[in-house]
């Protein structure tokens, strides 16, 4: 099964940016990456494109070309876990990237903004790292990502950590 593991933080703090540099990294390692973006928001298709139609007017919408494949659901019966652990049984990729969802309990990376600290997120679980890309800090408990080297050798590490 795919390796599962989550990049959380409050908004603004980094997890889009951070995600999207161990999916530029990763091909490097030879690794394949899967994402699970949540939102708190509907997803806006603009309804001008007919795949805006399509999603106003349907319950299910699949879009399908010769190199993708995209699913629209509304009114799911089946939970955030349950859609998960769907696709961590069906991707091709070694990584799974949840990004958000911090109730879950899969190996976390938190990225904290300028004003947190570790303690701001004491409900949370399974948590590895406590990482920051907005400042330098020299506590023992937050790394630093500001500098590029840095990061993507915090990147290799957990990757071939998480084998």
């Amino acid at each position: 099964m795919v390796v599962t593991f989550q990049i959380v933080g409050h908004k603004k703090s980094g997890k889009t940016t951070l995600t999207n540099d161990f999916l530029k990294i990763a091909p490097q390692l030879n690794y394949q990456i899967s994402v699970v973006k949540h939102t708190h928001g509907p997803v806006d298709i603009p309804n001008n494109t007919d795949t805006g139609k399509f999603y106003e007017r349907s319950n299910d919408v699949l879009l399908l070309n010769d190199s993708q494949t995209i699913h629209y659901q509304r009114g799911l019966n089946r939970t955030a876990e349950e859609q998960i652990r769907q696709m961590q049984q069906t991707t091709p990729a070694d990584f799974l990237i949840i990004e958000g969802l911090k109730e879950l309990d899969y190996p976390k990376i938190v990225l904290l903004k300028e004003d947190e600290t570790p303690n701001d997120f004491g409900e949370a679980t399974n948590i590895l790292h406590f990482v920051s890309i907005q400042q330098t800090t020299t506590s023992k408990e937050i790394v630093s990502l500001l500098d590029p080297d840095i990061k993507r050798d915090f990147i290799t590490k957990f990757l071939r950590e998480l084998l």
